[in-house]
């Protein structure tokens, strides 16, 4: 059980590498020597946000290709969303993103993903076969048709294999099965997923039968109607009296007071169904389901996570989830980002790590110019994100007098960076292998920009402080690059800014 969170004012975290240290009132802690002090006033601080339902990698030779989804991933990250629950793709792919952002290659949330268990029929669907490329849909050990034969241990030893977090448990999968997958799944430490409806059993067989989460609120509305599939995936009209019964709460009594009971985190995924409620007349109705069942999930006391099952190039989708559960589901600023921290990493089991701003967990924070748990409406003034206790880049700082880089004749003209955090004045440290390292990780990020890597720059000129640093700066230059080196001068300079080290300006190729 997570406890009861809130707001504390006048607050001090310190960082030591990727972990807070020590949390506490201000001017109560003593920092360590060399700390480097950001004045935080005015601003406020909040857990990095988590997507507990996401979609990458579904098709990696299609339309979210390694390129697209390093971007869309790229912008979650900036708008502070630091870890993300992959739902279902090809775990071969996911495997990579997940390893580059786990080790900061490329700028991601962390990902946690999962493998899809279903009966033999759904495999036919094209996204599956899309996902399984190369081998046969249902009989990878990321997509895995079951049945009473199947040796539910090797599945899980296969799940486990791929690197995933947990099993998703899909569609066409029996009631009397979920009590022997979610058995065999946690025997090996993977979490347990399921969508709400996944037919022939109803959620309340999911909720008996262990499943940890469960995505969809409107899909429970398949304890009401039978043959929920006809309407949810074939367009038919439900039942009269059974689509009249759905939309009366005293229906839903049992179910939700079983799931409070299981302790079982709703997924509530508002935003999917929002975004196709015009479709049609049942979309529209499956809509207004959403809302009332996570309302009164809410009500019951039932965990809420913030997930999307949407994605955007350029846009996070999670600020619209949220506040879709303020406005249609009843839950305030402060609770929808509960939803969108600590009990994102309940549902991913890294609740001891992440979620909240406590000591000895991981400093992956967000911080906002306005007061999100207020008005959700200041997500949007994000000031800094940072991930493993590292600034991340945001882009071109508009305090500056010139833009990081621009494209002209097949180049990439690099402006001169420096040792500076991302979007602040400060330094990284005030020894040459600090600055260094950040310097050319500054240079990293802007070639991420382009989708260029180190392996792309053409030339480099080093500017040094002290031309007795060269040793040590040009020895951290080369351990940034796997290939040939550019070509590359170095000089000694006075009075760069901020009274840097070393400042390094490049040219890349396209």
């Amino acid at each position: 059980m997570s406890k009861k969170l809130a707001v504390k004012h006048q607050q001090t975290i310190v960082i030591i590498d990727k972990h807070i240290v020590n949390v506490g009132e201000q001017g109560s802690l003593i920092l360590p020597e060399h700390a480097i002090v950001f004045d935080m006033t005015d601003k406020y601080i909040s857990p990095g946000l988590i997507d507990s339902h996401v979609h990458h990698a579904t098709d990696p030779d299609g339309f979210d290709n390694d390129r697209d989804s390093r971007k869309r991933l790229r912008t979650l990250l900036r708008g502070g969303v630091t870890s993300v629950r992959d739902m279902g793709g090809d775990t071969r792919a996911l495997n990579s993103l997940a390893r580059r952002a786990m080790l900061d290659q490329i700028q991601s949330p962390d990902i946690y993903y999962s493998v899809i268990i279903g009966g033999a029929e759904f495999f036919a669907d094209p996204r599956t076969v899309s996902s399984a490329k190369g081998m046969e849909s249902g009989n990878t050990p990321w997509m895995k048709a079951v049945d009473d034969d199947t040796d539910l241990d090797q599945v899980m030893l296969m799940a486990k294999g791929t690197g995933a977090t947990g099993i998703k448990i899909y569609a066409k999968v029996p009631g009397h099965l979920m009590n022997k997958l979610s058995k065999a799944a946690k025997k090996y430490q993977l979490k347990v997923w399921s969508h709400a409806y996944v037919g022939p059993a109803k959620p309340s067989e999911a909720i008996a039968g262990g499943v940890e989460t469960i995505s969809h609120a409107p899909d429970l509305a398949a304890e009401i109607i039978d043959n929920y599939e006809n309407w949810r995936r074939k367009n038919i009209d439900p039942n009269k009296e059974q689509e009249k019964r759905s939309n009366n709460a005293d229906a839903y009594t049992a179910l939700l007071t079983h799931m409070k009971l299981k302790e079982t985190i709703l997924d509530a995924t508002l935003t999917v169904f929002e975004k196709r409620k015009n479709a049609s007349k049942n979309n529209e109705k499956r809509y207004q389901h959403a809302k009332m069942l996570t309302r009164l999930s809410h009500e019951k006391g039932i965990k809420i996570a913030a997930g999307t099952d949407a994605f955007s190039d350029d846009e996070v989708q999670l600020y619209h989830e949220l506040t879709l559960l303020v406005k249609d589901a009843g839950l305030t600023p402060f609770e929808s980002l509960q939803a969108a921290t600590i009990h994102g990493a309940e549902v991913i089991g890294i609740e001891n790590e992440y979620g909240s701003i406590e000591k000895n967990k991981i400093a992956n924070l967000v911080i906002y110019h306005e007061n999100p748990s207020e008005d959700l409406s200041a997500l949007n003034s994000i000031a800094h994100v940072i991930k493993n206790g590292q600034f991340i880049y945001r882009g071109a700082d508009p305090r500056l007098p010139f833009i990081p880089a621009k494209k002209a004749a097949g180049t990439l003209w690099m402006s001169g960076q420096i040792g500076n955090l991302p979007g602040t004045m400060a330094l990284a440290g005030e020894t040459i292998d600090a600055q260094m390292h950040q310097t050319m990780k500054n240079i990293g990020y802007v070639l991420q920009e382009y989708n260029l890597t180190m392996a792309d720059l053409t030339k480099c000129t080093l500017m040094l402080a002290d031309i007795n640093d060269w040793s040590k700066a040009s020895d951290i230059y080369k351990s940034y690059f796997t290939t040939s080196l550019p070509t590359r001068s170095a000089f000694a300079a006075s009075g760069l800014a901020l009274n840097a080290k070393v400042e390094i300006e490049c040219f890349a190729a396209f």
